[in-house]
Parts: C-alpha cells; sequence; structure tokens
C-alpha cells in the first residue's frame, strides 16, 4: 500500500517535468519545420540576406545555397542532426554569417536579462507604491472607496505604444534620453519604463485585490481586537497575499524577457528577444532554434522558482488543510458614482460609433495629417481620410474580436490550469514563446486563414491565466472545508462546484477583463506578417500601426483609438472594483 502511494506521489512530481519536455520538443519540432510549414524555400530569402536585394534569384545561385545549408536533406535528418549538436552544447551556426549561435545568443541574453533586471526593479518599486496607498486606505477605514484607475489605463497600453510616446515625450519633445541604441545608461531608461509600465499596472492590481481580499479576513479583526499594531498586521497582510501571484511574479519575469520583441526593435537594443524577430524574418533556423531555445530553458527554470517559493511560503498548510481565507466576489459595483462613470463611458462611446458611422471612412477628402477641425473633428490619418468615420466604424470590429479572444482565453487558462500536472510545460513555454513567432507559425499551419490571428493570439494569451488560476486552486484545495469535504463523502463535481470554483472564479475574471484591451490591440499588431486586419479596414489597432510613423506630427491619430482601449478598460473595471 505504501510503495503504491509512493509510487503515485513520485509520479504526480513527475509528470509537469515530462509536460515540459513534450512542451520543448513539441516548439523545437515545429520551428524546425517551418519551411516546410510554410512552403516557402528558405533558400530564397537567405540569399537575399547573404547579398542584398538586387541579387538575382538564378537557379544557379539558389542551388548553390540549398547546397551549402544541405536543405536537400529531409527534415527528419535536418532536426536529428541540430538535436545532437545542441545536446552536447553547440547551437550551430547561422545560415546567413556561419557565425557561431552559442556565441551570438549569450551576447543578447546577457542586454535582454539587463534590460530585464532594470525593468523588473522599477516594476517592483512601481507595485509597491500602489500598496503602500493601498494599506493607507485601509489604516483610514477606506479600502473600499478607491479605484484603481491608473493600473487599468496602463495595462490596457502595450509595451510598443508606451515606447512610442516615451520617445515622443521624453527624446523629441525633451531631449533627455536617446531614442534608440544600447551604448550608455542612458539608453536604458526608456525601454525599461516601456517594459515596466504595463508589467507594473497588472500586477499591482492582482495584488491589491489579493490584498484586499486578506484584510477583509476574520484573522484581521482578531488581531486589532487584540491591539496588534497595524505595521504587523501590514506585513503579514502582504506576505500572505503575495503567496498566491509567485507564479504571476515569475510569469512576469518570462513576459518581460520573452515579451520584449517589440521594445527591444523600437529602441534598436541588440537583445534575445531582436535576436528571435530577425531570424524568424530571414528564416535562420539556427538562430530561431537556438535562441528560442535559450528562451524556454530559462521560462521553466523562472516558472519553477515561482511555484517552489509558493509552496515554501504556504508550507505545511497545503497538506494539513489549515490555510484559512476567504475568498473574493464578483458582481457590479455597489458605488452609485461607479455605475455611473461607467455608464457615461460607454454612452460616450455609442455617440462616436453612431456618429462616426454616417461618414465615409476610405474616401482621402482632407489634407494629409489634417489637424482637428469642424469638418473633421478628430482630424486625418496618413492618408486624408476622416479619423472619426474610422475610430467610430473600426470600434466595434475591434471590441468583436477582443472580447472573443480574452473569453476564449479564460476557458483555456481555466481548463489548463485545473491540471497543471498536464499542462504546466505548455504554461511556461507558451509564455516564453514571443507572439511573432507564434504568430508565423500559426500562419504557416492555417495558410493565413482569416481567424490566424486570434489563433494566434489566444495560443499565448492562455498562459497567464491558467498560472493564476494554478496558484488560486492550490489555495483553494488547502482550505479546510475543501480539505476535509472528501472525508464527509462530499462528491468531486459538488467539490468543484461550490468549494473550488467559488474561490477561483471571480479574481479570474478580473484579470482576464484587466487584459482585455491588450489582447485586443495585440490582435491587429500581427497584421504586419500578414494575419488580422487589412487595409482599409479601420481596426483600431490597423490605424495606431499606420499613424504610428507620424505621431509627432498628428499625434492625435494615434492617442484617440489608445484613449478609446484605455476607456474601455476603466469603463469594465469600474463596474466590477468592488
Amino acid at each position: 500500500m505504501l510503495s503504491a502511494v509512493s509510487r503515485n506521489s513520485q509520479l504526480d512530481a513527475a509528470l509537469p517535468w515530462i509536460s515540459r519536455a513534450i512542451a520543448v520538443l513539441i516548439v523545437v519540432v515545429l520551428v524546425g519545420l517551418m519551411p516546410e510549414i510554410s512552403g516557402i524555400d528558405p533558400s530564397q530569402t537567405i540569399l537575399r540576406a547573404r547579398a542584398g536585394q538586387q541579387q538575382l534569384l538564378t537557379p544557379e545561385a539558389l542551388a548553390a545555397v540549398r547546397a551549402d545549408l544541405q536543405l536537400d536533406r529531409s527534415a527528419g535528418e535536418r532536426l536529428w542532426s541540430w538535436a545532437s549538436s545542441a545536446m552536447q552544447g553547440d547551437l550551430g551556426n547561422s545560415w546567413i554569417d556561419n557565425s557561431s549561435v552559442t556565441e551570438s545568443v549569450k551576447k543578447n541574453v546577457v542586454t535582454s536579462l539587463t534590460l530585464t533586471a532594470s525593468a523588473f526593479g522599477l516594476t517592483i518599486i512601481l507595485c509597491g507604491i500602489s500598496v503602500c496607498y493601498t494599506l493607507y486606505r485601509w489604516s483610514r477605514n477606506q479600502l473600499g472607496v478607491e479605484h484603481n484607475a491608473i493600473s487599468s489605463v496602463l495595462v490596457a497600453l502595450p509595451e510598443y505604444v508606451i515606447a512610442a510616446l516615451l520617445i515622443l515625450i521624453f527624446s523629441v519633445w525633451l531631449g533627455w534620453f536617446p531614442p534608440y541604441g544600447w551604448r550608455s545608461i542612458d539608453n536604458l531608461w526608456l525601454p525599461a519604463f516601456a517594459l515596466a509600465l504595463p508589467a507594473s499596472g497588472l500586477f499591482s492590481r492582482l495584488l491589491n485585490d489579493s490584498l484586499k481580499r486578506v484584510l477583509n479576513e476574520p484573522w484581521v479583526i482578531t488581531w486589532l481586537s487584540a491591539n496588534v499594531k497595524n505595521r504587523k498586521i501590514a506585513r503579514f497582510a502582504v506576505w500572505r497575499a503575495i503567496s498566491n501571484l509567485f507564479p504571476q511574479i515569475a510569469m512576469t519575469i518570462i513576459g518581460l524577457t520573452g515579451g520584449a520583441v517589440a521594445v527591444e526593435q523600437i529602441f534598436s537594443i541588440p537583445g534575445i528577444g531582436r535576436y528571435i524577430l530577425g531570424a524568424a524574418k530571414a528564416q535562420d533556423l539556427p538562430l530561431l532554434q537556438g535562441g528560442l531555445l535559450v528562451l524556454l530553458v530559462f521560462s521553466i527554470c523562472v516558472s519553477s522558482l515561482g511555484i517552489m517559493l509558493q509552496k515554501l511560503v504556504l508550507g505545511h498548510s497545503l497538506q494539513s488543510g489549515k490555510l484559512i481565507s476567504s475568498h473574493s466576489t464578483f458582481s457590479f459595483t455597489s458605488s452609485k458614482l461607479k455605475r455611473a462613470l461607467s455608464v457615461a463611458i460607454f454612452a460616450s462611446l455609442a455617440v462616436v460609433v453612431l456618429w462616426g458611422s454616417q461618414r465615409d471612412a476610405t474616401l482621402s477628402q482632407f489634407a494629409r495629417l489634417a489637424q482637428p477641425s469642424f469638418d473633421a473633428p478628430m482630424g486625418a490619418d496618413s492618408l486624408g481620410r476622416d479619423m472619426l468615420a474610422r475610430v467610430g466604424q473600426g470600434m466595434i470590429e475591434t471590441l468583436q474580436g477582443g472580447v472573443i479572444a480574452t473569453f476564449l482565453s479564460l476557458v483555456v487558462g481555466i481548463l489548463l490550469g485545473f491540471c497543471t500536472r498536464f499542462s504546466q510545460g505548455f504554461i511556461e513555454i507558451t509564455k516564453g514563446v514571443p507572439y511573432i513567432v507564434a504568430g508565423l507559425l500559426v500562419a504557416g499551419l492555417t495558410g493565413m486563414n482569416p481567424n490566424s490571428a486570434m489563433i494566434a493570439i489566444v495560443l499565448v494569451s492562455w498562459a497567464p491565466l491558467a498560472a493564476h488560476c494554478s496558484s488560486l486552486l492550490v489555495e483553494a484545495k488547502a482550505q479546510p472545508y475543501t480539505h476535509l469535504a472528501p472525508i464527509w463523502g462530499t462528491q468531486q463535481w459538488r467539490i468543484l462546484r461550490y468549494y473550488l470554483l467559488p474561490y477561483v472564479l471571480p479574481p479570474l475574471v478580473r484579470h482576464a477583463l484587466l487584459r482585455l484591451p491588450v489582447i485586443t490591440l495585440s490582435l491587429t499588431s500581427l497584421s504586419f506578417i500578414g494575419l488580422g486586419a487589412k487595409p482599409p479596414s479601420p481596426e483600431w489597432g490597423l490605424l495606431i500601426a499606420e499613424n504610428l510613423p507620424y505621431i509627432e506630427r498628428s499625434p492625435q491619430a494615434v492617442l484617440i483609438p489608445i484613449m478609446g482601449l484605455v476607456m474601455i478598460g476603466v469603463a469594465i473595471n469600474l463596474l466590477f472594483d468592488d
């Protein structure tokens, strides 16, 4: 009997590592099969990368490249050769310049880790300020009065938009920092803040939600009645609140490293994200495989550390069922002011939709980048098209795709978050793969299907929700009533329905709503590789991408759709802010 229990325990411990190995294998194989999946001969791209765009793609030149790269080998032979070398520490040589992939990866990883460490440090500082404010409101018995509008705004802005705004303000207008490059510490601040601001917005909101729940637990009242100092209660409450967020901290670090592709590209930083993006565009498979392998191993290590810290902090209570905490609820706010503000925001957006639908969104009828006027209340874009018409008509299309993608990400996150023994590796690997690479793989597999962008975004958006679901589930199973329910003879479906889901769903749904604006924008950020919206669609993400090069001359063309998404995010979170 004991040996059977021991074997089951060992199997449970081994399953997450088996899932990690399978997930890494799947990604490496898919990347290695990209030429076969996409149907594009990499010899053409490699020849142009070697000799320039003017190189004639003659059959003789292409044949020479194929012979040099041994592309006539089967995909299986090519993958086996690369894997055999990788297991010996040799990631091969670049197809373009024959440089060592191992040395290139080392150099770029150091740059990315420096940027990640700086961004994470800023994230901790910003989150610390937010937590201190929450504790201050608690000490004055005003915990439920404020709204986390700032965090909602920060989460609604993707890194590439924040990067463009920081360059406009601090480089172009004020001249305080260089707009690009990686030469001195002055080059570090803007990209670090571009990564830290959305990360701190999301994490501070999750942490504050958890902290508010902890501060409303019975033990706080007991300690206050025993005249325990507020400082001691606050210190214990913060530590208790952060215990279920260690996996989210790990996801944040992974996202700051692997998800910094756009920021590294905008600021011309020679990091691993930009390195992988360049390799994907050039179809330089050894560079792409080597860079991704390092990112995936880093993702697994960081995530494993986060899970270990959570178990260490919660300690014996996980097995004994003595973790006593209250679960949060999800309902409309009881504040009349918050409801009124939310309704007012939605009403103003509805007016823009109705007004814009009466105007022509495709006709070039104004001067290029025309400023707002009576005839064009929101100005014109780079082609002279009416921005009011494009913003109004694009809102429904933008929100429809974003809501569907967010809902699918939530559903997948819940399903896989409840079975992390089997899905843990896929959670970590998915978060570690840059969305651009996911987009390229999906484009090849689906043949540029109209839903390819949504598939790609859902594939990379469910992982943080699954990680959050898993950590909440760990807490829920350690509650006394959940721990004792099987002993009382309670059926598993009743435990799920009455004990686990009420604990997990409310914070998870709020997490998904926080991600709605950035998921919405991410859908159209893939249009530059042929996925998502196509011109002349007025979808908001495409509007931002089209007008971003002209942000200095006509900032409203970029800021208006961004403000629209921010307003939507704030309005939704106002409705469920209690």
